[in-house]
């Protein structure tokens, strides 16, 4: 009998803690989904966003075809060679101003000075590059990451200014309490 009471008592415990896990789980549950909602409303807008630009690019690549098509047919094909070494050309300063980039990323410029320089070096093949990189670098230092070694002191304060009546006013002060004592 005390068998059964122990095992009785045992499921009404067990019953409970389950119960109590359960409402937890759900209440933990509803607070994990309302974090999650701006989660997926930002995901929903940025593939929204993404398939737009698809679209969009899907649309450009086809007038592109259909104007390539259009001159192929009125055999204007000096119009096409002119498109195809302008998009080489485009191709080709793309690839120089990325060789740039990383070659100023190298030198240890950040992002935004990357950005800003990279209009400033010359040249095409890497050796001018890194000429001018180094005359660049030579005028224009590199941000440094260095901190600051009086981060924690703080700023000095400045003297008061004092005008001539208050210089004074001191002198006279200091000279009445000598002859006080």
């Amino acid at each position: 009998m005390a068998d059964e009471i122990k095992n009785e008592v045992k499921t009404n415990i067990d019953e409970e803690t389950s119960s109590t896990d359960e409402s937890l789980n759900t209440e933990e549950r509803k607070e994990v989904d309302n974090q999650r909602i701006p989660y997926d409303r930002f995901k929903a807008k940025v593939d929204e966003a993404n398939a737009l630009k698809e679209k969009l690019a899907e649309i450009e690549r086809q007038q592109e075809e259909a104007k390539r098509k259009e001159l192929e047919e009125t055999e204007q094909y000096k119009e096409l060679y002119e498109q195809a070494l302008m998009q080489a050309e485009q191709a080709k300063q793309e690839a120089l101003a990325t060789k740039k980039s990383a070659m100023l990323a190298q030198a240890g410029y950040d992002d935004e000075q990357t950005k800003l320089l990279t209009k400033l070096v010359e040249g095409e093949t890497d050796e001018e590059i890194s000429e001018s990189i180094k005359l660049l670098k030579a005028t224009i230092p590199a941000k440094d990451n260095y901190g600051d070694p009086s981060a924690f002191n703080g700023a000095k304060e400045k003297p008061k200014t004092v005008d001539a009546e208050e210089v004074g006013r001191n002198a006279v002060s200091r000279v009445l309490h000598k002859i006080k004592l």
